[in-house]
């Protein structure tokens, strides 16, 4: 196997089981939204709003 895939795929597995949150702060949420076209659209639009406003 490719060195840069057997590394990608470690790191996959070690996040599968968990073993990235040991690395990661309590106060980090660990369970997160279901990802829908809803919620991709206001992360969109949440975006777009803050990055017109640092652009002024």
């Amino acid at each position: 196997m490719d060195p840069e895939l057997k590394d990608v795929a470690e790191l996959a597995a070690l996040i599968e089981v968990g073993g990235f949150w040991r690395l990661v702060p309590e106060e980090i949420p660990r369970v997160y939204a279901k990802t829908t076209r809803a919620l991709l659209e206001d992360v969109r639009v949440g975006l777009e709003r803050k990055f017109a406003h640092e652009s002024r």
